[in-house]
Parts: structure tokens; C-alpha cells; sequence
């Protein structure tokens, strides 16, 4: 449920800059205020380790919740190992997935953003789908569609009216969630160029959740949020999703707004690790996977499980 904090935070930004309004803060204040957003660089010692030892047998995730949440809790749920071996899910951030491989808590750390670049970047990795980042508005919107250099200036605060797009004369609030702001991250690259230089009528909320939750309340908004939280609000009638360069989400292939999603080890374990990536890239794995992500094939992954002999 939205919060008082969150109407306010949401109409602010419909007002915009230069409202004339005396009493209402400066938007780069608010966004001071958010700038604790999760994703970013933290030292290892301070993410607390969440998970108690191994079972035998056990394969641990834990990492980025889009991945957690878009397939792998399923997946573990569908997983049957050899000797009854099984995976347990732990959602966080990407700095909780690369904290906790280090340390030895997890066996398996989710990235959302690109390994190369990142503070895993020294590490063994495996790519095991991809992000879809879906455009969402209020479903009594009548926009249905947005090109991709539209939705550049959206960002940049260049297009700044639902008119501007064929729809109402109402001021665009866009609602983003300021993303693993020391890392390369792949929409902003699309959008900004990777620069934060988002535009100053954006709302920019902590969570993913708000995202959608918000959106969903007030005509004006439009979120940029991972299809896997997008997609149970749409299919409920409660968020309508945008067409971008005339693909939806669900046509991931010609799809334009995509990221990687990754899993990174310290070492590979071949009695736990192989029987599950073997099920992860079958077909019974990637048609979870397809739920709410775009599956990967082996050959793009690079995954050969001949090659750990």
C-alpha cells in the first residue's frame, strides 16, 4: 500500500520544478532523501550473513530478488538433484550475491547488472537469463505504445506531457528506482547513456514494488520496472503495459529494454552445481525461466558441462 509520503512524493513530481510553490521541497532533496536505493558497493562486512550452514547436498542462491523472484524460487521448487540434493533461495541485492559467495554462505550469487565491470568481475560466472524492463502506466491511460527515443527523452526530461505521446494533457511523473548506481547498469545505458542524469520531474522510490504499487494509483505515472513485478499487476488489470518500438515484454526477442542476469561462484562444484545448471538450461527449466524472464541458451551462456570434467 502507498503511504502518505508516497502521494506526496508522487505529486511533487507531477508538479514538477518551478511549481511556484513555496512550501513544496526541492525534488533533489527528495531524491537525497531516497538515495539509500540498495544495488550499490558496500564493504562485505557490513551485509549480515542470512543463511545457516550447509545441509549436505544443499546448493544456496541468494542475490538479486528480481532473479529469485522471476525463476529460481520456481525452479527450486521443480528441482530434484540427485540423492535428494536441493537448492535453497535468498533474495537481496547483487552486493548481497557477491558478498556472500566470498564468504562461503552461498554457492551462488545473482547479479542483475553485467559482471564484467562489477565487483565480481573476478570471478567464475555463468549467465543464466536475461531482465526484461517493462514500461508501465495507470490503465485508464490511453497510450498504448512508446518508441524507444521517446522514451530517451521521458528520462531526460526533454518530453515531459502525456500529450507529447498521443495521450492527456497531464504531466508525465515517471517513477524509476535509481539502480545499482556504481555499477554499469543496462537500461540506464540504453536511456542515459549510463549517466544519472535522470530527469528532475522523476520520482525515484526504493523499491521495485513501489514502483508498480504507485503506477498503479495515479494516471500520470509511468514506471520502468522488471516485468517480473509488472507482470501480476497487469494481468490483473491493474497496471497497463506500454509497447516499446512496437514489442511488449512478452515478445522477448524483439524486445529492446533487456539486461543480463547472472549467477557468479567462488569454485565449481560439480556433484550440486551441474545437475542443477543442466536442469536450468533444459527445456523444463527454461520454460519456468520464460514465466517472466527471457531464457538463455547454453551456446549464449557458454555452458558446456562436458567442459568441467
Amino acid at each position: 500500500m502507498p503511504t502518505r509520503r508516497d502521494f506526496l512524493l508522487t505529486s511533487l513530481a507531477l508538479l514538477g520544478p518551478g511549481s511556484g510553490r513555496a512550501d513544496v521541497p526541492a525534488l533533489d532533496r527528495i531524491d537525497a532523501l531516497l538515495a539509500a536505493s540498495t544495488c550499490r558497493t558496500r564493504p562485505d562486512a557490513i551485509i549480515p550473513a542470512a543463511m545457516t550452514p550447509h545441509a549436505p547436498g544443499e546448493l544456496r542462491y541468494q542475490g538479486t530478488h528480481t532473479l529469485a523472484h522471476g525463476a529460481f524460487r520456481d525452479l527450486a521448487a521443480a528441482y530434484r538433484g540427485p540423492k535428494g540434493y536441493r537448492v535453497t533461495v535468498s533474495g537481496g541485492d547483487c552486493d548481497d550475491g557477491i558478498a556472500t559467495v566470498r564468504r562461503g554462505s552461498a554457492d551462488l550469487g545473482g547479479l542483475c547488472c553485467p559482471v564484467p565491470g562489477s565487483r565480481a568481475e573476478d570471478m567464475p560466472w555463468l549467465l543464466v537469463a536475461r531482465d526484461l524492463k517493462a514500461v508501465v502506466t495507470h490503465p485508464d491511460n490511453p497510450v498504448a505504445s512508446v518508441s524507444h527515443e521517446q522514451l530517451r527523452a521521458v528520462a531526460r526530461g526533454k518530453l515531459t506531457y502525456w500529450r507529447e505521446l498521443g495521450g492527456e494533457n497531464r504531466a508525465i511523473a515517471l517513477v524509476v528506482r535509481k539502480h545499482c548506481p556504481d555499477y554499469f547498469e543496462p537500461v540506464r545505458q540504453l536511456l542515459l547513456d549510463n549517466h544519472p542524469g535522470w530527469t528532475p520531474r522523476g520520482l525515484f522510490v526504493e523499491r521495485d514494488e513501489q514502483i508498480v504499487d504507485i503506477v498503479s494509483r495515479y494516471r500520470g505515472g509511468l514506471g520502468l520496472v522488471s516485468w517480473v513485478f509488472a507482470k501480476p499487476l497487469v494481468e490483473a488489470g491493474r497496471l497497463k503495459v506500454l509497447k516499446v518500438d512496437g514489442a511488449l515484454p512478452s515478445q522477448a526477442s524483439a524486445y529492446p529494454l533487456t539486461g543480463p542476469l547472472s549467477v557468479v561462484y567462488r569454485r565449481w562444484e560439480a556433484d550440486t552445481m551441474r545437475p542443477f545448471f543442466d536442469f536450468l538450461y533444459s527445456p523444463k527449466g527454461t520454460a519456468i525461466i520464460a514465466r517472466a524472464l527471457a531464457p538463455v541458451s547454453t551456446e549464449e551462456a557458454n555452458y558446456r558441462p562436458a567442459r568441467w570434467v
